[in-house]
């Protein structure tokens, strides 16, 4: 039961993301705090996951914000959020697994649009609806 909780749970908030980054191309701090207190708190109380995973599982995040100030924002700060967030509540390889796929398809569809002229390489792509189908990937990849 608390799989279908926590899977629920996990796309609803990376729904409500992407619709937010597309939309006005940046993240809710609100939205991402209060999500990453009850991912934390359920995570707490109902996963069995060792402090070292859970920290293991925040470093991608924590990464993304070092290449976020690096970068001058490149890599947007909610963005890294948003991935410090899922750490809390998914493995460091489901979570690499989910940025690997949607790295991979927003560099398909980078290439979609340079090809097509619809961008140019200053042209600015939302990357958690990438993250969001990625972490699908990963989740049909573990029912099997």
């Amino acid at each position: 039961m608390w799989r279908i909780v926590k899977v629920t749970g996990i796309f609803a908030f990376l729904i409500l993301c992407s619709l937010q980054d597309i939309k006005e191309q940046k993240l809710s701090v609100k939205m991402l705090l209060l999500s990453g207190a009850l991912f934390m708190i359920s995570s707490h109380l109902f996963d069995q996951i060792s402090y070292g995973q859970r920290v293991a599982g925040m470093l991608p995040g924590m990464l993304a914000f070092v290449l976020a100030f690096m970068t001058k924002e490149q890599i947007g700060y909610g963005d890294a959020a948003c991935l410090t967030v899922l750490g809390n509540v998914v493995s460091v390889e489901i979570l690499f697994g989910a940025i690997a796929g949607g790295l991979f398809l927003l560099s398909i569809c980078s290439i979609i649009l340079l090809v097509r002229k619809k961008a140019d390489r200053k042209t600015t792509l939302p990357f958690v609806p990438f993250l969001t189908a990625g972490m699908i990937g990963q989740m049909i990849m573990q029912k099997g």
